[in-house]
């Protein structure tokens, strides 16, 4: 073979064979590194996407054995752009991982980088996020997935080359008098955060699995009403008339005080990807604190007379001859609801607004001792009262601010009992009772303090209104005439006198809660 033929063919290897050293360095699984992520939780948050990247074919080179490498050739510095190759080329990277987790208000969010291992610039990023720390679990499901278009662009560098220097040609003109624009290399310039994308659970609507909290508030009490009584039991005594009194119950100031608790569950919202969050249960219970109630004690010589023959004196119930006496009423009060609930934000934030529905049992009991009642004049008795009801109620909420928000409901209660006392003192066949409920609330998310701490200033105005029917009855199971409660007037069968209209029982209440949002 003559040598200028030997040197042709040496000549056409080399060009055959120089292009691809570059792509050699690429056979094999595509090697990326992913660095340590920074924030609360993120090397857990970080070894999921390891094993997701890994399932699809990537084989990640131990965070150590860049580090060692960084410090052996870059003398313990810090990384720079321009440094990511040198490693690069040494360990055969393609990609560096880089990533960060952060907690702002009520909200996580992930935040992973792909720097490109044969020069060091950023290709791209993808963000996740949700309510919960959970919600960024979802990397390791779709990591690889969702970095794909980045990581296809990342490149390992080509072999190092022995730098030749290039001479400037003296008759060439300047850059700036080319008279073409100077375009900056692609992604010079740009930032190196893209816009973050919707995450996977649709961001953070402000689904809450659980709320609870404390109850505290004031409750006043208005209730009055008109009644006909007969004559034969007030002075002087005549039988056959009928009288027109008043009956009635008045707070003192904003009324006595009151302490609950209050319980708010989503079960829905406890799964990594929530179910009908938006479904759940509502539950409310309040009780009184240092509630005390009195009237005027019954004088004997006002007490109608006993008919002859009866084995007690005129009076005789009566504690006391003094016209001022006042005699002290046990009472009590409580309140209970528990029913289905919807809560659904059908806004595109977690401000809302929130639509509020629900259906569910309540009682409200406001309890005077019936052995002290008996005591009192017959003008100043008013039952003790046990509501029992369904509510059917809705309502809005609004945050206006992200610390500060609004809320109003509306709900409408059907009556299905006052209890057994309250029939024996005002009327035995009552049976039609109603009521509403009508609420405002100042909503504060004090997160800010601790992460789930909020509170609420609210005023609420409800009401129960009776239609009484039929006759009084004993105070006790059997009873003689004298011991029943004081009789309506009486034509026949039927009960002529007692209450015409309904009794409206009225309260208004004043109540702040402290609480916490299970996240």
């Amino acid at each position: 073979m003559s040598p200028r033929i030997a040197l042709l063919l040496a000549a056409l290897a080399l060009a055959v064979l120089a292009p691809a050293a570059p792509l050699m360095a690429q056979e094999g699984p595509q090697r990326v590194a992913v660095g340590r992520f920074g924030g609360p939780q993120s090397a857990r948050i970080r070894a999921l996407l390891i094993q997701n990247l890994e399932e699809n074919g990537l084989e990640v080179v131990d965070v150590d054995e860049v580090v060692a490498v960084a410090e052996r050739l870059l003398d313990g510095g810090r990384i720079q752009e321009d440094d990511y190759p040198v490693i690069a080329r040494e360990l055969q990277i393609a990609a560096f991982l880089d990533g960060r987790v952060r907690r702002a208000r009520r909200r996580w969010t992930l935040r992973v980088t792909v720097r490109n291992g044969a020069d060091g610039l950023r290709l791209g990023g993808r963000s996740w996020g949700g309510r919960t720390i959970r919600s960024l679990r979802a990397v390791r499901r779709n990591g690889h997935a969702r970095l794909q278009e980045y990581l296809a662009l990342a490149q390992t560098p080509a072999p190092a080359v022995e730098a030749q220097e290039t001479v400037a040609d003296p008759n060439a003109d300047p850059w700036y008098a080319s008279g073409e624009e100077e375009v900056p290399p692609e992604g010079e310039g740009e930032g190196d955060d893209e816009e973050e994308e919707p995450s996977d659970d649709g961001g953070d609507l402000g689904y809450r699995p659980l709320r609870f909290g404390l109850l505290a508030g004031t409750l006043r009490r208005s209730m009055q009403s008109t009644v006909e009584v007969d004559s034969a039991y007030r002075s002087p005594y005549m039988a056959g008339g009928t009288i027109t009194e008043d009956r009635e119950y008045t707070s003192g100031g904003l009324g006595h005080m009151e302490l609950g608790l209050m319980v708010d569950l989503f079960p829905g919202a406890f799964l990594d990807e929530p179910v009908v969050p938006w479904l759940g249960m509502r539950f409310r219970y309040r009780h009184s604190v240092l509630l005390e109630s009195q009237g005027p004690g019954c004088i004997p010589n006002e007490e109608p007379p006993v008919p002859a023959g009866e084995p007690v004196a005129r009076g005789a119930r009566c504690p006391s001859d003094d016209p001022s006496f006042v005699v002290p009423v046990e009472t009590t009060q409580q309140e209970l609801y528990v029913g289905a609930a919807v809560d659904a934000n059908v806004g595109s934030t977690a401000r809302g607004p929130w639509l509020q529905l629900d259906l569910g049992y309540g009682f409200f009991h406001f309890v005077l001792d019936p052995d002290d009642l008996s005591l009192l004049r017959r003008q100043s008795i008013v039952p003790p009262l046990r509501y029992s009801y369904v509510q059917i109620g809705a309502g809005l909420r609004y945050m206006l601010h992200e610390v500060f928000g609004v809320a109003a409901r509306f709900g409408y209660r059907f009556g299905l009992g006052v209890g057994d006392d309250a029939k024996r003192i005002w009327g035995t066949k009552t049976n039609e009772i109603g009521g509403f409920t009508v609420a405002g609330d100042l909503v504060f998310d004090l997160s800010v303090l601790k992460e789930g701490i909020f509170a609420t200033v609210g005023v609420e105005f409800f009401r129960f209104t009776t239609r009484f029917r039929g006759q009084t009855a004993c105070r006790v199971l059997e009873c003689a005439d004298y011991e029943l409660w004081e009789p309506w007037p009486q034509e026949g069968d039927d009960v002529s006198g007692g209450f015409d209209d309904p009794v409206d029982d009225s309260y208004l209440r004043l109540s702040i809660a402290l609480g916490y949002a299970f996240q």
